[in-house]
C-alpha cells in the first residue's frame, strides 16, 4: 500500500495507520517545517520527503496510484487563536491544493480511495458554516462520499482534544462508513490510572523540570491557598494574606491545590494534583475553562500548560505531551537534519506536540477504514 502524508508534522498519521495494522511499501510526506521533517525523517528513514505541498506535481513527484491520502491541514486560518479568517487567510486556501491532488488521481483514472483530514472544532462554524460547506462541496464534485465527525482524544486519553475529522471514500457505492465512532462524552479509559501515568517524567526529575513554586511563576492569576474555608487559620505556622497573595509553596500536608483566577462568576477554579492548568494569555479577562479536571486541555505551540505536584506547579514536560498525544515518551527527541542526528530542543518538541494529531484518535478512524476494505 502507499501513503502520501501531507501536512504531515511529526508523523502522527503514519503511525496512527500502523496501529491499525497498514503497511506501506511507499510512504511520501509533505511538511514546511524542517524540525517536524526532521523528525519524520529519523522514525521513518525510507519515507520520501516531499517539501512543500504547493509544489508537489503528481505526474513528476508521487507514484502513479495512492492508496491513502491523509493531512491535517493548516488550522490557524479556522481557529479562534487564528482569528478566523479562513480562505481570506493563505493558510487556509491550502485546502484546494489537497484537492488539487485528489482531483489529479481522479482525471488520470486511478483516483484514490480513501482519505481522512483532520482540523480544529472552529472549522465547522467557520463563517456561519459556510466555509465547511465549501469544503465538502469541493470534495464530492470531485467524487467523493464524505463523513465527517468531531472526535476527542479524551475518550482514549487524558486530553480534552476536539477535532473534526472529515473522511472520503470516492464512489457512492463504497459501502465503507467510517462514523460514527463511540458516543459523544464518552471515556473508555481508566482516568487515575491513566493520568498517573501520563504525569510522570522519568528522566527529568531535575535542571529544567525542577517543580516550581507559585511565587517563581511570576503570574497573579496562579495564588495558593489553604482550603477555602480555612483561609484565616493558621496551618504549619503559615497565614494567607486577606488579597490572596499566597506565603507559602505547597507541601504534602497541603491536601488542596491552586485557586486559578478566571472570568467567571465564581471568579476562579480550584486546581488540585493531577489537573492542569492553562496559563496562556495571562492578562486576559474573559478567558475561562483554565483548569483541566484530571486532564490536560488541548495542547498548543506555546505549551502554558502546568500541573501540580505534591509540593510544586510545574510545566508538562516533552515526555508527557508526547503521552498525551498518544506518541511514545521519545518519539521526538531526535531528528536527521542535513544527514546528521541531531537533538530537539525543547521549544521544538513542544510546537511538534501543539500541531500533532491524537495518534490513537487515527488509529480508531484507520481501523474502521480497514475493517469496510
Amino acid at each position: 500500500m502507499k501513503l502520501l502524508d501531507l501536512f504531515s508534522g511529526i508523523g502522527g498519521f503514519h503511525k496512527g495507520f500502523e496501529k491499525a495494522g497498514f503497511e506501506f511499501d511507499w510512504v511520501g510526506f509533505s511538511d514546511i517545517d524542517k524540525y517536524a521533517s526532521a523528525v519524520y525523517k529519523y522514525r521513518y528513514p525510507d519515507a520520501k520527503e516531499l517539501g512543500d505541498i504547493t509544489s508537489i506535481r503528481p505526474e513528476r513527484d508521487l507514484p502513479d496510484n495512492i492508496d491513502i491520502l491523509c493531512g491535517g491541514f493548516p488550522c490557524q486560518a479556522f481557529s479562534v487563536a487564528g482569528r478566523r479568517k479562513g480562505f481570506e487567510d493563505t493558510r487556509g486556501t491550502l485546502f484546494f491544493e489537497i484537492a488539487r491532488i485528489l482531483r489529479h488521481f481522479r482525471d488520470t483514472e486511478k483516483p484514490i480511495p480513501h482519505f481522512v483530514l483532520e482540523n480544529v472544532k472552529g472549522l465547522l462554524s467557520h463563517d456561519n458554516g459556510r466555509t465547511f460547506a465549501i469544503i465538502y462541496r469541493v470534495l464530492t464534485d470531485i467524487g467523493y462520499t464524505v463523513e465527517c465527525q468531531l472526535l476527542n482524544t479524551r475518550w482514549v486519553l487524558p486530553q480534552n482534544r476536539e477535532r473534526i475529522y472529515i473522511v472520503g471514500h470516492f464512489g457512492t457505492g463504497s459501502g465503507c462508513k467510517v462514523f460514527p465512532i463511540g458516543e459523544s462524552g464518552q471515556v473508555s479509559y481508566n482516568r487515575n490510572t491513566e493520568v498517573a501515568s501520563t504525569l510522570q517524567h522519568p528522566g527529568h526529575s531535575g535542571g529544567n523540570y525542577k517543580g516550581m513554586n507559585m511565587i517563581d511563576t511570576g503570574l497573579k492569576q496562579v495564588k495558593a491557598v489553604l482550603t477555602l474555608d480555612r483561609k484565616e487559620k493558621r496551618q504549619n505556622g503559615r497565614r494567607m494574606k486577606e488579597d490572596g497573595e499566597p506565603m507559602f509553596t505547597l507541601n504534602a500536608q497541603d491536601q488542596h491545590g491552586v485557586l486559578v483566577k478566571e472570568a467567571t462568576k465564581k471568579g476562579y477554579a480550584e486546581a488540585k494534583v493531577g489537573d492542569s492548568i492553562n496559563l496562556s494569555v495571562p492578562n486576559s479577562k474573559t478567558r475561562r475553562g483554565r483548569v483541566g479536571k484530571g486532564e490536560a486541555q488541548t495542547l498548543d505551540t506555546g505549551m502554558q500548560q502546568y500541573t501540580i505536584d505534591k509540593t510544586a506547579i510545574r510545566r508538562l514536560t516533552p515526555v508527557e505531551c508526547m503521552r498525551l498525544q498518544g506518541f511514545p515518551d521519545d518519539w521526538n527527541e531526535k531528528g536527521i537534519m542535513d544527514g546528521k542526528v541531531v537533538d530537539m530542543s525543547d521549544t521544538q518538541r513542544y510546537k511538534q506536540a501543539g500541531n500533532a494529531v491524537s495518534v490513537p484518535i487515527v488509529s480508531m478512524v484507520a481501523e474502521r477504514i480497514k475493517d469496510g476494505k
